[in-house]
């Protein structure tokens, strides 16, 4: 079984639902901004395969519109101008975070991954994004790199966030739309460079402000 699979069965047997995404107030802890390495993804190129996913999730969930859709890899922090805490960054670091990340993307070999099969947490409906662990091994790199800390969890492509209180039960409904998407192949994408992005956590989906574009390394043709 892999680690998708398990998510899946754990979701399945606990059948509960928690307020996910950037809003929620006990993440936030009254921060405005937040700062993020993630893989930009082109939902247009998509769309085709993603609607029906979409279709079957918008009676339950707050659906990502195409400009906020992403792989995270990292979260780096929340921007404040004189950090007091272990998840507070100043633009300083951040620019520390944007050199050490360039250093080590420069040597990291581009690559492709196939994001398929909708699947969920407890906060949010995602699709999986396999890839033979190269993304993790990306995060790992980066984590070593940068010094920040790696996420609990597998890579995924967040498309809506479930906005309740935490252990409301699951719908029936929710489930079975779910699972009728567990197969169910969506594309390829090139993961090809990294954002580092800034995101106002005072908007529900707001434009996500690309402080850095970092390349990864070209393969040989």
């Amino acid at each position: 079984m892999d680690v998708y699979d398990e998510v899946w069965e754990q979701f399945v047997r606990e059948r509960r639902l928690e307020f996910g995404g950037h809003t929620d107030p006990e993440w936030r802890e009254g921060h405005a901004l937040s700062a993020s390495l993630v893989v930009p993804v082109e939902a247009p190129r998509f769309r085709e395969r993603l609607e029906p996913l979409r279709d079957a999730l918008r009676p339950f969930v707050s659906l990502h519109p195409d400009h906020f859709l992403h792989i995270t890899l990292l979260f780096a922090g929340f921007l404040v101008e004189k950090p007091e805490r272990n998840n507070e960054v100043s633009l300083e670091r951040l620019e520390e975070i944007e050199g050490s990340a360039r250093r080590t993307l420069s040597v990291f070999p581009a690559f492709i991954v196939r994001l398929a099969n909708l699947n969920a947490f407890p906060g949010a409906a995602f699709v999986e994004v396999h890839d033979g662990g190269m993304l993790d091994r990306l995060r790992a790199a980066l984590c070593e790199a940068c010094g920040l800390r790696k996420p609990s969890g597998p890579p995924h492509l967040t498309l809506a966030y479930f906005h309740v209180p935490d252990g409301t039960p699951a719908p029936e409904e929710l489930m079975s739309a779910i699972a009728r998407y567990r197969d169910w192949p969506v594309g390829e994408l090139a993961v090809e460079y990294v954002d580092m992005t800034l995101l106002d956590l005072r908007i529900e989906y707001p434009q996500p402000k690309v402080l850095a574009r970092i390349s990864l390394k070209k393969p040989v043709s």
